[in-house]
């Protein structure tokens, strides 16, 4: 209970950054195609916009994270953690040429928010401007460390048969849960994507591969899987879309269509994490399944950037596969979420508003993710052994709790 409180307020600081984030996906996406219509002297300055926007993402999340969660939620405390994200990656930059992920955002925001609301203001100025100093020369020493581990991860996942998409699905979400693109930029254009002969020219990494118009199994392995991994989220989306109320719908409705449309799934991925842990496991397993099915299936269809659905419709190749497996991944995914919620439950579900005088009653109940919905003139509950049968005099038979008492009737009004 205690985590799912923690990543609900994590989330719920993080409500414009998500709407901003997506904004910027979908505006950097559309960059991108227009940058690969242009003349060379003009794609530099598409191209450096579109960077500046993923780039500033991170600063969108430790900028209204910090201003959410310290107590006098001042905007000084926000520009305060903002700077001191620019100090990290500065610092980042001098050891590593490439753009820092939004994660580390929202590290900077958290351990600003924590600082500013345990200490006086002049040691946690001190102490949040030392630590990011500290931490941007550190994470630049490590940061060789790391791409040799990617590089070895990167072996491994490569030429591996059917294997590789799903090695390659899994560990890229993970990271992609983060902002890392590592892994991607190693399998995208170097040759653990795969090294080809093509038009007489050795080419390395799959996404080259696809620009040099080639469509082979190394497409389908590595591209082609994130098209129905795309449908799968989309799926989870519109159940958990009926499952929120207020705010919460038009934030995911925003981050939806910004992955969709951009293809990025980072941000989407966090939101669903934010929402359910084991939802986004559930994601990991789908996407296994998505990539080896793209792999078996021989789809063959790629994208340059990031594979929004602008990319899918420009690039489209094998469209009875790909709309008929993209309707079972839609499939896949709603249920996968009813199950993951009926079991787990989410963390929205702490926003609810219950009355002061029904509060011991739903802790009586087993707090309110204990909770699933009203069914049968009973409650269905995910685990009947947490109810307090001392405190309420009720009936239990398998999920479903009856009572005489009027709360169980006057609690359906919050719920």
């Amino acid at each position: 209970m205690r985590f799912f409180n923690g990543i609900n307020k994590l989330q719920t600081a993080s409500l414009f950054p998500f709407i901003i984030c997506s904004v910027f996906l979908i505006i950097a996406e559309v960059l991108q195609l227009i940058m690969n219509n242009i003349s060379l002297e003009s794609e530099m300055i598409f191209y450096n916009f579109s960077e500046l926007l993923y780039r500033l993402s991170g600063y969108a999340f430790c900028y209204f994270i910090t201003l959410e969660l310290t107590h006098k939620r001042t905007a000084f405390s926000a520009f305060w953690s903002v700077l001191c994200l620019a100090v990290v990656n500065t610092a980042v930059s001098s050891f590593y040429e490439e753009g820092t992920p939004y994660i580390l955002g929202i590290i900077v925001a958290v351990f600003c928010a924590y600082c500013f609301n345990r200490f006086d203001q002049a040691l946690a100025l001190s102490l949040t401007m030392i630590c990011a100093i500290l931490s941007g020369i550190l994470i630049g020493y490590v940061i060789d460390y790391w791409n040799n581990f990617i590089m070895s991860l990167s072996r491994l996942i490569s030429g591996k048969g059917l294997f590789s998409p799903v090695l390659f699905s899994v560990t890229d979400n993970i990271l992609s849960l983060f902002g890392i693109d590592t892994l991607k930029d190693m399998i995208f254009y170097k040759s653990y994507g795969g090294s080809v002969v093509y038009g007489g020219e050795i080419v390395t990494g799959v996404k080259d591969l696809f620009v040099s118009g080639y469509s082979g199994e190394l497409v389908s392995a590595y591209l082609s899987g994130h098209y129905f991994l795309l449908f799968a989220l989309a799926g989870i989306a519109l159940s958990l879309f009926f499952t929120l109320k207020g705010a919460q719908r038009y934030i995911l409705l925003a981050v939806t269509v910004g992955a969709v449309v951009s293809g990025n799934i980072s941000i989407l991925l966090l939101f669903l994490f934010l929402e359910s842990p084991f939802l986004f496991f559930s994601v990991l397993f789908i996407g296994a399944i998505a990539y080896l099915s793209a792999y078996v299936l021989k789809l063959g269809i790629g994208y340059t950037f990031n594979g929004g659905m602008i990319e899918m419709i420009m690039n489209l190749n094998n469209p009875v596969y790909l709309l008929a497996g993209g309707v079972v991944f839609v499939a896949i995914g709603y249920f996968i979420f009813k199950f993951s919620f009926e079991k787990h439950g989410i963390s929205d579900s702490l926003n609810y508003y219950i009355p002061t005088r029904l509060t011991p009653f739903v802790k009586a109940l087993g707090g309110i993710n204990n909770i699933i919905r009203y069914k049968d003139n009973g409650l269905e509950v995910r685990n009947p052994k947490l109810i307090d049968t001392v405190s309420i005099e009720c009936e239990i038979s398998e999920n479903i709790v009856t009572s005489k008492d009027k709360r169980l009737i006057e609690l359906k009004e919050y719920l």
